[in-house]
């Protein structure tokens, strides 16, 4: 199993040498193995490697002992460990989703967290985030997405390497993992929560996946060796996409004119993934974009002139005589909405190079608020909402939905539409008047300062 792993590791250029690896350990069996194994093979592909445990707040005494274990056999191994503790059930009602969603994110903040700790400490290499999802997990993936609506790249499952993250585990099974650990003679700890059927992955791993063992013991293997071939096949199909929409596209002021009869020669799975791929690079994100979105671009080139859609991440599209214009909103003479009632006198806009940073005078002023320039992806702009539009509204990069967060302040549903935002695509950087996402937070950090004042407030402003 280890000379599996360690080829998988290097087939995938997962660890370089003078890299140092971020394991996530949790105490149960498949994080054990992970680090265990991720230690054993240290000295010979040449990384250092430290652990993160992250403590949810959800099982009261056990989960403290499971921390205390990870903590104690970190210790043995002669692994430096930090051990992190948030509450779940708070951040999950705090930010309005399930609590499976919310330990995900939680968990990969802190670990986002470790690695820039190391970033600052190794001379060279990269950092990596370890992670233990094995073939079952892989297969729980699939079957998930394939249940809530997917295309290729969901029913692709779980990939070997996401950015800095790496999945070392991912070619073995379960089984495998069990009888590794039993040869160690290796402890590990047991979570009751996997065993409770109110988590809908639970759902498919002690139910679907069983019965699948028994028409296949192999069952969740082929599923794996299924989900390699269709990431080939997506990787195909996303190259093409990318030559097709050089030779379909052309620049339009702001925006980008899809040419119908160019578009029309391409095969229909390729017309899709070219929009796909169209609309995320403009929004820089794929987070919000669905297969129905898709269709209704796609429909959009059979209708008549004039005829506009609007898209996630402050986008439109508008048929024209030759095809489609996809653009940013702020192109408002094009979407046929109500302009937005301000004048541009109202705000003004400067860049600050050379500044004295006070995060305290900064965060006072209501009608005026600084932001870290060089954190802006698309551009920004003042509009109205817009489908798909969000905040990040805490340091460790929680999302919320704009509408979310107009109910949660009370803001008055006819009031919502004459808002003033100032996004960056659809991510919105200052709902005018009340707060501005944390993600552009001034900080000791920031090299460029973007100071927006709006002037229709209050006068003592």
């Amino acid at each position: 199993m280890l000379q599996k792993i360690e080829s998988y590791i290097r087939e995938y250029h997962m660890i370089e040498a003078g890299s140092h690896v971020v394991a996530g350990v949790s105490g149960g069996a498949d994080s054990v193995c992970l680090l265990l194994v991720l230690l054993q093979l240290k000295e010979r592909l040449g990384y250092t490697l430290s652990a993160v445990h992250v403590e949810h707040g959800i099982r009261g005494e056990d989960a403290m002992r499971d921390a205390a274990f990870v903590g104690r056999l970190c210790r043995e191994k002669g692994v430096d460990c930090r051990v992190c503790h948030c509450s779940v059930p708070d951040y999950a009602k705090r930010h309005g989703m399930g609590e499976e969603e919310a330990g995900r994110h939680l968990r990969y903040a802190f670990f986002e967290e470790e690695k820039k700790t190391y970033e600052q400490k190794i001379t060279c290499g990269a950092v990596k985030i370890a992670v233990a999802h094995h073939i079952e997990d892989n297969a729980e993936t699939m079957l998930f997405h394939l249940a809530r609506g997917t295309g290729i790249r969901g029913l692709a499952g779980i990939a070997p390497v996401r950015g800095d993250i790496i999945r070392p585990l991912l070619t073995v099974s379960r089984e495998e993992i069990m009888a590794y650990l039993s040869r160690q003679g290796q402890e590990y700890c047991s979570d009751v929560t996997n065993e409770s059927d109110c988590y809908s992955r639970n759902k498919v791993r002690r139910a679907i996946l069983p019965v699948m063992a028994q028409i296949n013991s192999r069952a969740a293997v082929h599923m794996y060796e299924a989900a390699v071939r269709l990431r080939e096949i997506d990787g195909y199909l996303q190259k093409q996409a990318r030559q097709a929409l050089q030779a379909c596209c052309t620049k339009q002021g702001q925006g980008v004119k899809i040419n119908r009869e160019l578009l029309e020669r391409e095969e229909p799975v390729l017309r899709a993934q070219m929009m796909y791929q169209l609309l995320a690079g403009m929004a820089g994100s794929a987070r919000d974009l669905t297969n129905v979105q898709i269709r209704q671009l796609l429909e959009l080139f059979d209708r008549q002139n004039g005829k506009r859609l609007q898209l996630p991440y402050g986008l439109a599209a508008v048929r024209v005589y030759d095809g489609v214009e996809i653009f940013f909103v702020q192109n408002a003479e094009k979407t046929g909405k109500k302009p937005l009632e301000y004048e541009k006198s109202q705000f003004s806009f400067r860049i600050l190079e050379e500044f004295s940073y006070n995060i305290v005078q900064i965060s006072k002023k209501k009608y005026t608020k600084c932001f870290d320039y060089d954190k802006i992806k698309i551009g920004f702009c003042v509009r109205n909402r817009m489908p798909g539009d969000y905040l990040v509204i805490n340091d460790e990069g929680g999302r919320q939905k704009l509408k979310k967060y107009m109910v949660n302040e009370k803001i008055p549903a006819k009031e919502r539409e004459q808002l003033l935002l100032l996004a960056d695509g659809a991510h919105i950087m200052w709902v005018v008047g009340y707060r501005i996402s944390s993600y552009y937070k001034v900080d000791e950090h920031t090299r460029r300062i973007l100071e927006v004042t709006f002037y229709g407030g209050k006068e003592d402003e």
